[in-house]
């Protein structure tokens, strides 16, 4: 996106948003722009200070003009154009996020989310590590994880990564700093697609990534549906494009509407909890013993004590007891 149109696209989302009185301070950042892997990754509410409520009168609309005349020609023959669309937390990044929708211009989309949070039960029951919180991709996360793995892998093998992360100073023992196109060229794609071949193969137990699951996650559960663009409305927006945009034709392969709204403010809650643990098992085997055995605790504590000194007195005797005197059997004939 050219910087021309980021201005034209920040200002029509001040006039947007705060004329419904949802930004509370004018100087709060409402979005940001970050390079990923596969580009320019905008992150709008980036600070988590946006609050809406439920239903059409709390959603917010965000329009994106896709400028297809600063595409290259590599990007012109691939099969699709417009943006991927990745809902999450704000303390998460997206480029960790292995999923998302994609999104074309020339139409208007509805995104209806609801919120789920899955809480993991720790050791010894559980496999999460409640230790990990964070990292150098926001909060921990299996993705995060990888993500980390993936650049501590290129930093060992070529001194640098693909892409700086956004949160290196969770990892103050380390540099992650961007490859040059020289450091990329002779030593970093070759790093990357060695691992990326490693960690794809289905055969292999273990890459070297302890990334056990999170103790906490948020999703944002989204469906999507969507229309075209009405031809009334292109023809509305006419005029108002950047230079050398001058026709409905235009307006139908650059401009894309989404509306992002909560169906319902109800949160759904998913707890891994322990139903079967050493008290239940306990308690289960002293049930049997006592149904079939007629046995309890004390029973089961009093035939110890008695195979203990029986094993003893065979062995050693028990100190202290005298023995009975032995006497001679006389046979009268």
């Amino acid at each position: 996106v050219g910087q021309g149109i980021l201005e034209g696209l920040k200002q029509w989302y001040q006039r947007r948003v705060r004329g419904h009185e949802v930004i509370p301070e004018p100087e709060v950042n409402f979005f940001t722009r970050e390079v990923s892997l596969t580009g320019n990754c905008f992150r709008f509410n980036p600070n988590g200070v946006l609050r809406g409520k439920g239903g059409d009168y709390g959603k917010m609309q965000l329009m994106f003009f896709t400028d297809l005349n600063e595409y290259s020609d590599l990007t012109r023959r691939e099969p699709q154009y417009g943006y991927t669309v990745v809902f999450h937390d704000h303390e998460s990044y997206s480029s960790t996020i292995p999923s998302g929708f994609w999104l074309s211009p020339g139409s208007i989309y509805k995104a209806d989310l609801s919120l789920s949070q899955e809480f993991r039960e720790g050791p010894p029951a559980g496999t999460c590590d409640p230790t990990r919180v964070n990292n150098t991709y926001g909060r921990y996360e299996e993705n995060s994880c990888i993500a980390q793995c993936r650049d501590d892998a290129l930093m060992a093998e070529c001194g640098c990564v693909h892409v700086a992360p956004p949160l290196p100073e969770n990892e103050p023992g380390k540099d992650y700093r961007g490859c040059t196109l020289q450091e990329w060229a002779t030593c970093g794609l070759r790093a990357y697609k060695e691992w990326v071949k490693k960690y794809s193969d289905v055969n292999r137990v273990s890459m070297g990534c302890n990334c056990p699951p999170t103790c906490f996650e948020t999703e944002y559960k989204a469906q999507i549906s969507s229309s075209s663009l009405s031809k009334f409305y292109a023809e509305s927006k006419v005029g108002r494009l950047p230079p050398g945009y001058n026709t409905t034709q235009d307006v139908m392969e650059n401009l894309l509407i989404i509306d992002i709204l909560f169906t319902s403010m109800q949160v759904s809650e998913i707890r891994e909890i322990v139903t079967y643990g050493w008290a239940n098992f306990l308690g289960d085997v002293g049930g049997v013993l006592g149904l079939f055995l007629g046995a309890s605790i004390f029973t089961i504590m009093e035939f110890l004590q008695f195979f203990v000194l029986a094993i003893w007195d065979a062995l050693c005797g028990l100190p202290g007891r005298k023995k009975a005197p032995n006497h001679d059997t006389v046979s009268l004939t």
